[in-house]
């Protein structure tokens, strides 16, 4: 009965000073808002980041061409190969899948416009190594790969850059480098990557951009894609052999190519994302104890103002534990509801940020019960003060004070 009295009487100081109120309680608006929008835009970027992995359905190796030293000296390069590909195509200890690339820059023209724009070859497996999908038209086959076939599928900015749209580009003829391609697809929007959009590129079959494009049969890198339950070392140390055994690398002598484990770039993420997700939550800590001393300050000034009402209450025989509740509940009160008012902007926050990045829209529960309890207990460690203030006042001295 008491609490509820004192609720009440909570509510009508509130109503009765409410710009006041509003802005005592607005570092812990800010505070609790940053929280909520920073766990949340941490989780939903994990999701996302998941999601893509599982997407892909495994663990990708790369591995690039380097020097051959010997006794920490160049002793020349060994560029990797069609033939080196093919090599770990035909290796059948671990159930991978192997997507070289050949990669390069040429101009492009489609009608009277024209740009530079990244042309790479792959084998046809190259979508589904990627996750990428096709918008329109078709990926091209192994008999146009084999019969080097001028054939090419675009990036979905490609058309725009050219001035044109994609179903006027689809099945039509593309020059690049000033010999003419059928564009036979069109990829559905990927987005960028890092450094890198596929957006942009245009994508060829591996022995067209070898013969045709480039004169050459060496290759930029290879993509091994491995099955998330495939332990790692192994599979890298499986490329390691039949690479030197490739390359004809002796005992001792140093690799001429070297592996990427990607995933540990993506581990690195979440690491980064959580430890960033600390730093802000603890940031936004700081503006909820800012937010506390505020509504201490302001409690402590409604003492003041309010002097003659806590005299008349103790004359009537309001008890000492009576006075110290009302300005306990009323703290309180003030520091929740700008938690709930916090978590209600912040979560407006996330949602547009995730709408905007076009990730899921996680709403951190726990964060938000645990942010409202934290502004709860603020409100209560900073009103025990002037709540005791008010207590010890004399009523004689109270109901004479002007």
């Amino acid at each position: 009965m008491l609490f509820l009295e004192s609720l009440y009487s909570a509510i009508s100081a509130i109503k009765s000073n409410a710009t006041r109120s509003f802005l005592t309680s607005l570092a812990i608006i800010i505070g609790i808002a940053s929280v909520i929008a920073t766990i949340g835009i941490g989780s939903s970027a994990q999701s996302a980041l998941d999601a893509e992995i599982d997407e892909l359905g495994g663990r990708v190796l790369s591995v690039y061409p380097s020097q051959r030293k010997r006794g920490g000296v160049s002793i020349g390069t060994n560029p990797l190969t069609i033939k080196d590909a093919e090599a770990l195509l035909n290796d059948k200890k671990i159930p991978w899948k192997i997507s070289p690339s050949i990669d390069g820059s040429r101009q492009i023209k489609f009608k009277n416009n024209n740009m530079s724009a990244s042309i790479s070859g792959h084998w046809t497996n190259y979508m589904e190594f990627e996750g990428y999908k096709i918008a329109m038209g078709r990926f091209f086959t192994e008999n146009e790969n084999l019969a080097r076939k001028r054939v090419a599928i675009v990036g979905s900015k490609v058309p725009q850059e050219l001035k044109t749209s994609p179903k006027q580009m689809l099945n039509n003829e593309l020059l690049i480098a000033g010999v003419p391609y059928k564009v036979i697809g069109i990829m559905e929007s990927e987005g960028s990557s890092g450094w890198r959009s596929p957006d942009d590129n245009v994508y060829v079959p591996l022995l067209t951009a070898s013969d045709r494009i480039y004169g050459r049969r060496t290759i930029n890198s290879m993509g091994v894609r491995i099955s998330n339950d495939q332990n790692i070392e192994e599979a890298m140390v499986a490329i390691e052999q039949v690479l030197r055994r490739q390359h004809d690398i002796g005992p001792g002598a140093d690799n001429d190519f070297r592996i990427n484990d990607w995933s540990q770039y993506a581990d690195l993420q979440r690491e980064a994302t959580a430890i960033f997700t600390i730093l802000i939550t603890g940031i936004a800590g700081i503006s909820l104890l800012v937010g506390g001393i505020g509504v201490m300050n302001i409690m402590l000034v409604s003492v003041t103002e309010r002097t003659r009402e806590i005299g008349l209450r103790k004359a009537l025989g309001a008890t000492h534990r009576a006075i110290m509740m009302q300005f306990i509940v009323e703290a309180m009160l003030l520091c929740v509801l700008g938690g709930i008012i916090g978590v209600f902007l912040g979560s407006g926050m996330l949602y547009m940020f995730a709408s905007y990045q076009e990730w899921p829209f996680y709403m951190p529960f726990g964060a938000i019960i645990g942010s409202i309890s934290f502004s709860g207990a603020v409100g209560l460690f900073f009103g025990i003060w002037p709540a005791r203030r008010a207590a010890k006042l004399d009523p004689a001295l109270s109901l004479r004070y002007e």
